[in-house]
């Protein structure tokens, strides 16, 4: 569920709540209309001020607490009465403009004056000049409430009392949820418009210059064809000149890759050839060479004297011509 939904989810049930409420209160209110007149005496301002100045100093009072009004504070007011002229009638659950609405009901249903409403809380009244007690029947009315009906009557009270609270408070936060709803909408709405329009500028941009291009390239083409009509043998000419020049470039360059290579290898033979070769060169000295070798064995292990003199192998003829060969190169 979004935050809306549940607001209004929450609304609908503290409103069927208010419903029931006060359709619970339409039952427990007493069945018998009040039809009992209320004709106060008329006091003169001295009188008036004498009284009130006594209900401000007295000290006897009737409590009213969250049941209201009811049965018992009918009878003790009556009952404070039998010897005070003036009474306080403390109410301390209740806003002012009910405080009046008790003060007025109270006069009608025990026939007394009211004085004055002292401190939004205090209603100071006065029992009448003649005064008598009256019976039980109309100290303790049936057509007032009793003690626990009285008591679930305050309950349904305070209960509609909080949910006429909390209604108005859910409606306010729904109304600021749907003007930040609609402002957000709003936004997005005019963000993807903005980007609506510059892709349409972007896409017409890209046309036009997608067109520029075509229409240089397609000038550039006529432009060509004519030169190629106006000069055709001048063209193929040309293209064969350059034709033929390559060619003679390409020829060129292989030549001279295969003289190179002759040269190389007129300058470099394998030491293979040379090792053929060497047999012919040097025939002659050989014997020389090795006489010459053995010699020097002889003297490097004069000290065995019977010890036979070396002999070589073909290999070592081999290696012994190449080394001579080298000897005589170097000199």
């Amino acid at each position: 569920m979004t935050t809306e939904e549940k607001l209004l989810y929450k609304l609908l049930k503290a409103r069927k709540k208010e419903e029931r409420l006060l359709e619970a209160l339409k039952k427990i209110e007493p069945a018998e209309s009040s039809e009992a007149t209320h004709d106060p005496e008329i006091l003169t301002p001295e009188e008036h001020f004498f009284f009130l100045k006594m209900g401000l100093k007295c000290k006897n009072y009737v409590p009213v607490g969250r049941r209201g009004i009811y049965q018992g504070v009918i009878l003790n007011m009556h009952l404070h009465w039998k010897k005070h002229q003036t009474l306080k009638v403390v109410v301390k659950t209740f806003s002012p403009e009910e405080v009046k609405e008790i003060a007025k009901e109270l006069a009608r249903l025990t026939g007394g004056i009211v004085l004055d409403i002292h401190e939004d809380n205090t209603i100071i009244m006065y029992r009448g000049k003649n005064y008598a007690q009256p019976p039980t029947e109309i100290m303790s009315p049936r057509i007032t409430l009793s003690r626990k009906k009285a008591l679930d009557k305050s309950k349904y009270r305070d209960g509609l009392r909080a949910v006429r609270r909390y209604i108005p408070r859910l409606e306010q936060e729904l109304e600021i949820l749907r003007a930040q709803l609609s402002s957000t909408t709003e936004s997005n709405i005019d963000a993807i418009e903005e980007l609506h329009k510059g892709d349409k500028e972007r896409i017409e941009s890209d046309r036009t210059v997608s067109k520029f291009f075509q229409q240089e390239n397609s000038d550039k083409l006529d432009q060509i064809i004519n030169d190629k009509i106006e000069f055709p043998d001048e063209d193929e000419t040309g293209a064969d000149s350059d034709l033929d020049s390559d060619l003679e470039n390409l020829s060129d360059i292989f030549e001279t890759d295969s003289d190179t290579d002759n040269l190389v290898k007129d300058e470099k033979p394998l030491y293979l050839d040379e090792f053929d070769n060497l047999t012919d060169q040097s025939d002659g000295e050989t014997d020389v060479f090795e006489d010459h070798l053995r010699q020097i064995s002889l003297d490097s292990k004069s000290t065995d004297k019977d010890v036979d003199s070396p002999k070589f192998d073909e290999v070592d003829k081999i290696f012994l011509q190449a080394a001579s060969f080298l000897k005589k190169r170097r000199k």
